[in-house]
């Protein structure tokens, strides 16, 4: 029994003091799984993606370079097709007279001369000094628009502006064709000419027409227009 029980335990202690080697490991010990060889797919997926999305990124930016390139022709168009057109297309002119201007009004004050040039659709005033233009007024005799410059608006939205919206549309062409203004209202005639006195509660004129002269003076509003025809 001693001889047994000796070989068991020199048995025992030659197996416990087998060596393990770090790093090798035994073929049989690992073995493929499916979750494994699926996991390179999984990673080309991944690298795709960025793909598809840079280059739907392109298309979009491609698209709006030429929506903006397309909408900055039609633009260029229509400016060129504005440009062609006169905002308003003048008939031969009629008279062309030099006068001296006062005027007083909210937006603006001189005292200059000028040219009034009347054609049978609109009249134009221009106003100097020191040869730099200090008014350009156009009235459309057919439309509802007065301009200043560049500056376009309806007669009554001119009046409103620049002298009262309480006056009638038609004042300033009135005033420039030396005609009676407001229908004609409390109108005295005198040898040469006539004058017009009206006074509300919003407004207090004196109008005047004489050979060569016009006066309009709004008390109330502090306006004042003078015409004075020169000599050519």
């Amino acid at each position: 029994m001693r001889i047994l029980f000796t070989v068991i335990m020199a048995l025992f202690l030659a197996g416990c003091s087998a060596k393990i080697v770090p790093g090798k490991v035994s073929e049989k010990t690992i073995k493929a799984t499916p979750e494994m060889t699926q996991e390179p797919q999984a990673q080309e997926i991944k690298t795709e993606a960025p793909k598809k999305v840079k280059s739907a990124l392109k298309t979009v930016e491609k698209t709006e370079e030429q929506n903006t390139t397309q909408e900055s022709e039609i633009l260029e168009e229509e400016v060129t097709e504005k440009e062609k057109k006169p905002r308003f297309p003048r008939s031969e002119l009629i008279t062309s007279s030099p006068y001296k201007v006062t005027m007083k009004t909210k937006k603006f004050a001189f005292s200059d001369t000028g040219f009034m040039n009347l054609y049978d659709n609109l009249i134009n005033l221009q106003v100097f000094s020191m040869g730099k233009v200090v008014l350009d007024m156009t009235v459309s005799l057919n439309d509802d628009e007065i301009c200043v410059g560049s500056l376009c608006n309806t007669k009554h939205g001119f009046n409103q502006t620049f002298l009262t919206g309480e006056y009638p549309d038609t004042l300033v062409e009135n005033i420039l064709q030396s005609k009676p203004i407001m229908g004609g209202r409390n109108l005295k005639k005198m040898t040469k000419g006539f004058i017009q006195k009206i006074i509300t509660g919003k407004y207090g004129i004196k109008y005047k027409i004489w050979p060569g002269n016009v006066y309009f003076k709004d008390v109330k509003n502090n306006i004042i227009i003078k015409l004075r025809k020169l000599p050519k």
